[in-house]
């Protein structure tokens, strides 16, 4: 193990970085068979247009703060700050249920979702186990706590889900599945090439301009 003063960071860290982008390549032969491989829609292209409404409905009025939108498969991962160690499993058939969704999903505003999240940290600075973190660590969290005035920049926000369906649709390459992060304003985007794209909420718009 290297400890070092050269040691490496990870790509998405407890530090935030908004020029945060960058792509990992996946398995070639998938890439290349990309041609090869006939697409059938499903219930999510179908209803992609309303379930990206109710997936920004739960990213800006509820208590989620981490999506994973599986786009082939249909199933919808989320982790809310009312139950933050937990990840709750969907079907997007079912996120297209009013019922559904005010019963699931406990309402909460994006401020009050940050304010929420910052309380949390702050106890955890004050929990003996903090104490099991390296210094540097230990500041860091601080630091970020104390620095963090905005969740998440909520045009950003629409806008990322808002161009979902548009590389759902790409010729070729479309996107497969995609997580979002408020906490850390970030999006991975996995495409059926099996490369994924990860990058922060303020490069999506410079990587849709370039791609789409």
């Amino acid at each position: 193990m290297n400890t070092g003063s050269n040691k490496k960071s990870a790509l998405v860290g407890y530090g935030f970085d908004d020029d945060l982008m960058r792509s990992v390549k996946g398995d070639e032969s998938l890439k290349d068979s990309v041609y090869n491989r006939e697409r059938t829609h499903n219930i999510v292209d179908k209803n992609i247009d309303d379930l990206m409404e109710v997936i920004l409905f739960l990213l800006l009025s509820t208590g989620i703060y981490r999506i994973v939108i599986g786009l082939n498969n249909g199933e919808i991962k989320t982790s809310s700050v009312f139950d933050p160690f937990n990840v709750e499993i969907h079907l997007a058939e079912d996120l297209l249920v009013p019922d559904y969704v005010f019963n699931h999903f406990g309402m909460i505003s994006l401020d009050e979702k940050e304010a929420l999240i910052k309380r949390y940290y702050l106890m955890l600075e004050h929990d003996p186990a903090f104490e099991y973190l390296s210094e540097e660590w230990q500041e860091a969290f601080h630091q970020r706590n104390q620095g963090m005035k905005q969740l998440t920049d909520e045009n950003e926000l629409r806008y990322i889900v808002e161009h979902i369906p548009a590389l759902r649709n790409l010729d070729g390459y479309y996107l497969r599945s995609a997580v979002i992060n408020l906490f850390n304003s970030t999006i991975s985007m996995s495409f059926n090439c099996d490369g994924t794209q990860i990058m922060s909420h303020k490069k999506f718009r410079e990587f849709i301009e370039e791609y789409v």
